[in-house]
């Protein structure tokens, strides 16, 4: 009961505050954990012109198909490092995908790359996922709370409850 009301504040405060400005990618890391079931055969990020830059990533699956995908999505702030910031949440990506607006901060984040990737259907996955030019255009986060700033998006993936994966997305934040 406290925790729903906790979260309940949380996601008012939340929406409550407007915060204008803009992301700019900057890099991105990909990281396999064991190469026997999952790899990156792509993972960069290409500069297309000044301020802006394209997200491209092949993932490729071993072990197919997978029924059960778990995924951590952590939000880091830098300060002297990066550090945990606005939240951590670990939820089933099957179910997600089957309800996708049961969790609506991983969905505002989630529909802004959909379009250019095949991660846009539930359960069971039996190809390589793909994100294929992903360039942010300005405002897809514009209701997203946090001040201006450098930040990494770090996204763990476990198969089967064993975390094979780590992606990690670096953003500035400007007005």
């Amino acid at each position: 009961m406290a925790r729903g009301l906790v979260i309940g504040i949380c996601w008012t405060l939340l929406w409550s505050i407007f915060v204008a400005g803009d992301f700019q990618l900057q890099n991105v890391i990909c990281e396999s954990f064991d190469n026997a079931i999952t790899n990156f055969s792509r993972c960069e990020m290409k500069f297309i012109r000044r301020g802006v830059a394209a997200f491209y990533m092949v993932w490729k699956l071993y072990n197919v198909p997978i029924k059960s995908v778990d995924i951590n999505v952590a939000l880091y702030k830098k300060s002297n490092g990066y550090r945990p910031f606005l939240f951590n949440q670990t939820l089933d990506f099957c179910y997600y995908m089957r309800n996708p607006r049961a969790h609506p901060l991983i969905y505002m984040m989630h529909k802004v790359f959909m379009q250019a990737s095949n991660i846009n259907h539930s359960c069971p996955y039996d190809h390589d996922l793909i994100i294929n030019e992903f360039i942010y255009k300005k405002n897809d986060l514009k209701d997203l709370p946090i001040p201006n700033g450098d930040y990494m998006i770090r996204v763990k993936v476990a198969f089967d409850k064993e975390y094979r994966t780590s992606i990690k997305i670096y953003a500035k934040r400007t007005d």
